[in-house]
Parts: C-alpha cells; sequence; structure tokens
C-alpha cells in the first residue's frame, strides 16, 4: 500500500476509538469534524478529479444542513424566527420537512438537483477557467444574500434556533439517538463515502474525469462529450456535500450562514490545498488538521487566530505546493525509484558467477 493508505487507516482507527477515550464535548466537536472530511471527499473528486475547483462548494452543504435544520426546528411547531416575522402557519413548501425521514432524503437530493441545473447551464455552455469560477463564486454569494435577506424564513444572519428540541424527538428502533449514536451514524458515512470515491476514482468512469482534467481535448477526440461527465461529477459532489451538511446538523444543533457562504467555500479549498488534492486521504487529513488547528488556534491567540493559522497555511502551500499527503506520496515514490536504480546498479556491477559442470 501507499503511505496515504496508511493515514487513512490511522485516521479511521483514531475516529472509531475516540469516544471511548474522550468527553462528550470531545465526541461533539470531532464529529463535526467528520462532517467536514465528508465534505472535502466531495470536493476532492470535483476539484481533485475533474479539475473543476468550485469557489461556492459551501452552498451545498448549506443547503442539506439548512433543509434537515430547518426540519428539527419545526417538529414542536413555528420556531421564533417565524413567529416574529408574522407568520402564524407552516409555509407549504415548509410541510414536507415535518417528517425527518422525508427532510434527510430532501438534504441530499435538493443539492444534487442544483447542482444539475447550475452545471447544465455552465457546463453545456462550455464555460470554463476564470468564468466558471467566478459564476461559482457569485451562485453562492447570491445564496449567502437569500438566506440573510429571507429572515422570516430561513433565520437570516441570526441562524435557525429551535433545532436541540425537534433533536429529541429523533428515534432508531425505538431509542433516542444519543451523540455519540450519531457519531458512529456520521462515521459509518464517512466510511462509505469514502470507500465511493475510491471505488469512483478506479472505475472507468472515474478514468474519465480524470483525462478530462488532464486533457479534455483528447477525450473528446475519443468520441466522449466532457460536459455529461462534468455535469455528473458535479451532482455527486453537490449530494455528497448535502449528505454531510445532513449530518452537520446535529453535531452543531444550530444553522448559520456561517457555514454556507463564501468564506467557508475558501476554507474547504484550504483543507485541499493543505492535504493535497487529488488525493482522498489529502482532503480528510486536510479538513482534520485545519479545522482542529482553528479550534486549538482560537483558544490561545484569541482574535489573533485567523492571521496564525493564515501564515501557517501559506507556509505550509509555499514549502508543501503538493499538500501534505501529496508530498509524503512523492517521498515514497522517489524513495522506491532510487531504491530500485541501487538494486539495478548493483545487479549490474557484480561478476558473473562461476559454474561448475
Amino acid at each position: 500500500m501507499t503511505i496515504d493508505k496508511y493515514i487513512a487507516l490511522i485516521i479511521f482507527i483514531g475516529l472509531l476509538i475516540l469516544p471511548l477515550v474522550s468527553s462528550r464535548y470531545g465526541v461533539q466537536i470531532f464529529g463535526k469534524y467528520i462532517t467536514y472530511t465528508i465534505l472535502a471527499l466531495g470536493l476532492d473528486i470535483l476539484w481533485g478529479s475533474t479539475g473543476l475547483m468550485n469557489l461556492g462548494f459551501a452552498i451545498f452543504f448549506g443547503l442539506g444542513s439548512y433543509i434537515f435544520g430547518i426540519s428539527m426546528a419545526i417538529q414542536k411547531g413555528l420556531p421564533a424566527f417565524m413567529s416574529f416575522g408574522g407568520i402564524t402557519t407552516l409555509p407549504w413548501f415548509y410541510v414536507p420537512l415535518q417528517n425527518p425521514i422525508a427532510a434527510a432524503a430532501l438534504s441530499v437530493v435538493i443539492p444534487a438537483i442544483v447542482a444539475l441545473i447550475l452545471g447544465y447551464f455552465v457546463f453545456k455552455s462550455k464555460i470554463k477557467g476564470v468564468f466558471y469560477s467566478i459564476i461559482t463564486l457569485a451562485f453562492v454569494a447570491l445564496f449567502e444574500l437569500f438566506i440573510t435577506n429571507q429572515q422570516i424564513y430561513t433565520g437570516g444572519a441570526s441562524g435557525v434556533n429551535g433545532i436541540p428540541t425537534g433533536l429529541m424527538t429523533l428515534r432508531a428502533f425505538g431509542s433516542k439517538i444519543s451523540i455519540v449514536t450519531w457519531y458512529y451514524i456520521a462515521f459509518a458515512t464517512l466510511i462509505g463515502v469514502y470507500f465511493f470515491c475510491l471505488w469512483l476514482n478506479h472505475s472507468r468512469f472515474g478514468k474519465i474525469i480524470h483525462s478530462i482534467r488532464d486533457n479534455e481535448m483528447r477525450v473528446q477526440f475519443f468520441g466522449y462529450n466532457p460536459a455529461v461527465f462534468k455535469i455528473a461529477v458535479f451532482v455527486i459532489s453537490a449530494a455528497i456535500a448535502g449528505l454531510a451538511g445532513l449530518l452537520y446538523v446535529p453535531m452543531s444543533s444550530f444553522v448559520s450562514i456561517e457555514n454556507s457562504g463564501v468564506a467557508f467555500s475558501t476554507m474547504i479549498i484550504i483543507w485541499l490545498a493543505v492535504g493535497g488534492r487529488g488525493n482522498l486521504t489529502g482532503a480528510m487529513a486536510g479538513a482534520l488538521l485545519v479545522s482542529f488547528l482553528q479550534n486549538i488556534l482560537s483558544g490561545y491567540f484569541g482574535g489573533m487566530w485567523q492571521v496564525v493559522l493564515g501564515v501557517g497555511l501559506i507556509f505550509i502551500v509555499m514549502v508543501l505546493p503538493k499538500g501534505l499527503i501529496g508530498s509524503l506520496i512523492e517521498w515514497q515514490y522517489m524513495h522506491r525509484v532510487h531504491k530500485k536504480k541501487n538494486m539495478k546498479h548493483v545487479s549490474d556491477g557484480a561478476p558473473a558467477q562461476k559454474v561448475e559442470v
């Protein structure tokens, strides 16, 4: 196995045993980090495997979290932000969210549909490069503006309240779902998404999207339509992001625009830049490392933590342009090549053995 597989195994084992040695607060914090790793995996198959850097990827995470968060908020009646806005009855478009199972499904389906519509117009029009990046950035900015302005329906800048009360209504096999149970649900989902992305990268579909990243003209020459594959991977990554947003809600007990806007979209890109894009382990390691450092540095440096973190991230990206895991994989590869060359050199220089008849 390559070194990234060993690191992935260490990550999985560490996350598996963490609830056994940590407090409830630690479980909740690392439960959020697990949802971030799932989100990072979704962007990695889009940016790392297909070469489509999405500056507005947080919109799909936000859609998933808002849909499920509002579902939990309306379980015991109208949330406070609706009542304060003068709403007396639940709006018709929120009625399906009264069923948590339907809300969970919509948290994945709606981001996928939005990605399908956006991807169709973007990729069918053959929009590429900086124009594609500007469109995705503008799209998430519009979403951020919509959430803020429609306060009576979304909670606005204050976020969605009343979620913890709704979470108490969730049941699994007749028992209330505890934070540890939800942690392991998120962990099992992470395992499933990781192996799905691993299979996708090694499948025929994965080889085609890798080829699109490396040489789109060559793929088109062989008779494939790159737009179709771009739309497909765009939809898949959005569905994974929506799933991450759904799992995030019980871990945070709060949904706000902070995890749906431009700033968070930038942070997701930083995760992959630090860990190493085009590598699933790099995506996970980057999300875990940066999120953990955010939590630690904010406690030590107060309001200056962003400056300290920013300087550290710039240093990592400049010194290791392929990211932490990408650089380790390259080091392992060069070490093996050097070792084979030495073995071949010794073999070629060895004297011929005398054979007795």
